[in-house]
């Protein structure tokens, strides 16, 4: 078992200050060996060391050799135990466990690319392994998720953390942390033999947030919480409170004597400013480990790991439901095979939101422990998902608690940056910023569209939005999270792209989305080709059915503001021409004077009277061309307006602002821009 479980470990031997084994000869392989029985690695370690420096005897030498490597590695000192390690696979080709070892520090440390080939050489040597492929898949993963954008940011608690493993934060009230750690000058001044370091103890600091930026905060000096109280002389951490903040509950190992044989989980209530009536919860029998507690929302349901019996295997994730009527915590129930393995799963929390968070070493991960996340309830949760780097690295990563929003939180971590053995980290994430840029172009010559209008509409926004492309053709705007977004161009010499789609749902990280517009040049022939002014027989007055048509022209005249235009009226051929050109100017100026009366500038409109001469059929009524007695339908055809492109190149003349004349010279009404007389109210 790793150094970030030693919460959760047999702690019923207690090392003396020399940190010898009794007994045995300091150096020597009895010594070694008394000390790895007791699981007193450090201790073992050195032993093993001095055997391998002196002995010539290669059986003693192998033996030394793998099991200095194996304290490093139950150290979690992954440097080293890479190193004997290596030693030990050049002296012992065939020594399986050495070769799969090697895979894993490796691994620990981040170098996934060499982790693979040590995996892949351990394949070799125990081909019906099939489990070692799990983690190569994981140091594959590592190596895709490394170069994946992400939101998240995390750094180390660097004020809080001590050279020694600090770890399991929880959240207090809305500013404290609460902590485990093996520092010096806790409740205990005895060593603890697995890692040389002291017993686990209770801390908790208290923190500001800046509140112009929440992610810079200030801790306080850590204070020991309740010496001889909540800590004892034996490892004692990882807590969890209810939701009012009146009841701790914690893991002790050994009992308050020291008697004990494993970790349970105890209780204490808050009176005043003391920790009080601190005793163990009665599931938590001492018969087995348990450990890691978190609560529910609602105080009702506590999530725990233990390895009791009737589990998966290792250490599993179980659950107690507290019944009000009785005041107890019922029987533990097992989380089930989609969350637990047959290796370890530890350090549950449970959002207010339902997700469940945990670590292990049992699931596909990049490191030897990742934190996932599932949903679901009681026995019926959801395949869990990992994290991905950053919050997962190549080492241990345990122990994490989010905040309310789930934009930040702590974890407690052995990866490179680690101050001391493991590190309590602060993670936030960034906020969520989309962005959509692109170019309009001609899509024909591919010249960029300079004052190109886009126009958005989205999901989230009420009414539309509208921006202009730069000299470059350019344009760029912010979107908001959750998005749908339709955009097209327009300018006022094309027809209007395409409509495109984008969306920013589904998008997890800050994504720059692209999205460029072609434009068609317009063809202003077509665009205006009117067809259905009719007149009455010898009248020049707008039919309704010509006024709808006309109506529409308004709307095209609108939408190209430079256009300008002929109306071009006739007539057919009953009465004489002089008749007929006088009345075809009649029509063309009463369809101009319609379109004026719309608000389109006179200097837009030519009004051109061409009698009958252009006729659209044979229907003539005098000379050579007279072919045909034509019907009075046939007629109605010539009576007609149609419209003639002049072109594009119109420029409205600058308004002129009306003077007041009683102004006083250089002075403005109130409200009046500086530099303008404004116009006098009637």
């Amino acid at each position: 078992m790793k150094k970030s479980n030693i919460i959760f470990s047999f702690l019923a031997i207690i090392l003396t200050s020399t940190m010898l084994s009794c007994g045995a000869k300091k150096g020597s392989m009895q010594a070694a060996r008394e000390a790895l029985a007791k699981k007193e690695y450090a201790v073992a370690g050195e032993n093993y060391k001095a055997v391998y420096s002196k002995t010539k005897n290669k059986d003693e030498k192998n033996e030394s050799c793998f099991q200095t490597a194996e304290c490093y590695y139950m150290a979690n000192d992954m440097k080293n135990a890479e190193g004997w390690y290596k030693k030990t696979v050049k002296a012992d080709p065939k020594n399986v466990d050495a070769q799969l070892k090697l895979a894993e520090s490796i691994k620990s440390q981040g170098r996934f690319s060499e982790a693979i080939i040590e995996y892949n050489n351990y394949k070799k040597l125990a081909p019906a392994d099939t489990k070692v492929d799990s983690k190569i898949r994981g140091c594959e993963l590592a190596l895709k998720w490394k170069n994946e954008k992400t939101r998240y940011k995390i750094e180390n608690v660097k004020s809080i953390n001590s050279k020694w493993s600090d770890f399991a934060p929880m959240f207090y009230k809305k500013d404290q942390l609460f902590f485990t750690s093996d520092r010096e000058k806790g409740a205990s001044n005895k060593a603890y033999g697995w890692t040389a370091n002291f017993f686990t103890d209770v801390y908790k600091v208290v923190y500001k947030v800046d509140k112009k930026n929440p992610n810079s905060i200030k801790y306080e000096i850590p204070t020991l919480v309740d010496k001889d109280k909540v800590n004892s002389p034996y490892n004692d951490g990882t807590v969890a409170f209810d939701n009012k903040g009146g009841i701790m509950y914690f893991t002790q190992c050994n009992g308050k004597d020291g008697k004990g044989k494993f970790c349970r989980i105890w209780t204490a209530t808050l009176s005043g400013q003391e920790w009080t009536e601190i005793k163990p919860l009665e599931f938590s029998s001492d018969s087995f480990n348990s450990g890691h507690p978190s609560l529910s929302k609602d105080n009702q349901i506590m999530y725990f790991s233990s390895d009791m019996p009737g589990g998966e295997g290792g250490k599993d994730i179980w659950f107690v439901t507290y019944s009000k009527r009785s005041k107890t915590w019922g029987d533990p129930v097992n989380l089930g095979p989609t969350v637990n393995t047959d290796k370890d799963e530890v350090y549950p929390f449970i959002h207010e939101d339902g997700t469940l968070y945990f670590s292990s070493n049992g699931h596909t991960g990049i490191g030897a422990m990742d934190i996932f996340y599932t949903t679901g309830s009681t026995t019926d949760w959801g395949t869990p998902v990992n994290m991905k780097s950053p919050i997962n690295s190549g080492g241990d990563d345990f122990s994490i608690i989010l905040s309310k929003d789930k934009e930040s939180g702590y974890l407690a971590s052995n990866r490179e940056g680690t101050k001391g053995q493991d590190d309590i980290w602060r993670f936030y994430m960034d906020p969520l910023v989309f962005t959509l840029s692109g170019v309009a172009r001609d899509v024909k010559t591919k010249q960029i569209l300079a004052n190109t209008f886009i126009t958005l509409t989205t999901s989230v926004d009420t009414g539309k939005i509208v921006v202009k492309t730069d000299a470059a053709g350019s344009y760029k705007i912010n979107l908001k999270p959750k998005s749908d977004v339709e955009l097209y161009g327009s300018h006022e010499d094309y027809y209007d792209s395409k409509i495109a789609f984008q969306t920013t749902k589904g998008l997890d990280v800050s994504t720059d989305l692209v999205q460029d517009l072609d434009l068609n040049p317009f063809d202003y022939e077509n665009a205006i080709k009117v067809e259905g002014i009719y007149y009455d027989l010898d009248k020049a007055s707008i039919r309704p059915d010509a006024a709808r048509i006309l109506d529409s022209l308004v709307i095209t005249l609108n939408r190209y503001p430079k256009v300008r235009i002929e109306l071009g009226s006739h007539t057919d051929c009953r009465a004489d021409s002089a008749y007929n050109e006088n009345l075809s100017q009649r029509r063309a100026d009463s369809a101009v004077s319609y379109i004026i009366r719309q608000g389109i500038d006179s200097a837009r409109l030519v009004a051109k009277g061409y009698g009958e001469s252009k006729l659209v059929n044979d229907c003539a009524c005098e000379g050579s061309y007279v072919k045909r007695q034509c019907t009075e339908e046939e007629h109605q055809m010539n009576r007609r307006t149609t419209v003639k492109l002049l072109g594009n190149d119109y420029r409205p003349k600058p308004k002129e602002v009306p003077v007041d004349l009683k102004a006083k010279p250089g002075t403005t009404k109130p409200g009046a821009k500086p530099g303008t007389t404004p116009t006098p109210r009637r």
